[in-house]
Order: structure tokens, then C-alpha cells, then sequence
């Protein structure tokens, strides 16, 4: 039972991962669509959601993999848990400085979607 509660729960994440990466992926391209060059931090704030979804593309990928591996469905001598656990935690950290240090959080970042 405990088990079964465990597989619940991750493949919980891994919907919730996905459905977060879909949304930025959304989000971006509606940035994208905008096309307003005219807009102060036009360029970061575009360079940063491109960041933000390869580095959330990166996570889930590496997340999914760790999984596999502690449920050793694959066993390769190059993929280890610890590889996997660093990759995602180097994969984190470059989402949070993506998301809170690059996009900048202006006003005029609202500009955009009107």
C-alpha cells in the first residue's frame, strides 16, 4: 500500500512538472507573439522565459530519469542516482535564478500582453 501511495505521488509531480512546463512554454510564446522590441527589458525578459523553459525542460527530464533509476528500470553504468540528483538540483537552481534574477519584475512587463 505504501507502495502504491509512492507511485501516486510521484506520478503526481510529473504531471504537475509537466503542466508547469507547458504553461511557461505558453506563456513565452505569448511574450514572443508580442513582438514589442519598443519595450524596455524586451530582450531579457524574453532571453529569461527562454531560460526558464529549458531549464524546467532539463529538471523534469533529469527528474524523470532519477525516478527511473531508484526504481531501477534502468540500469546503465554512466546514469547513476547521484548524476541524476545533481543535474536536477544544478537544473533547479538555474530555473530560480532564470525566473527571479533575469526576468525583471517591472510594470512595464504588462505592457507586453496589451
Amino acid at each position: 500500500m505504501v507502495d502504491v501511495i509512492g507511485y501516486v505521488v510521484i506520478m503526481l509531480l510529473i504531471i504537475g512538472f509537466t503542466y508547469g512546463l507547458v504553461r511557461q512554454v505558453q506563456h513565452t510564446l505569448t511574450i514572443q507573439k508580442a513582438n514589442r522590441p519598443d519595450v524596455s527589458n524586451y530582450r531579457k525578459l524574453l532571453f529569461g522565459n527562454y531560460l526558464t523553459c529549458a531549464s524546467f525542460l532539463g529538471f523534469l527530464v533529469s527528474y524523470i530519469l532519477n525516478v527511473l533509476i531508484a526504481m531501477q528500470i534502468i540500469k546503465l553504468n554512466i546514469l547513476t542516482s547521484y548524476n541524476t540528483s545533481f543535474s536536477c538540483f544544478v537544473f533547479l537552481l538555474i530555473l530560480l535564478i532564470a525566473k527571479f534574477g533575469v526576468i525583471p519584475k517591472s510594470r512595464k512587463r504588462n505592457e507586453l500582453l496589451n
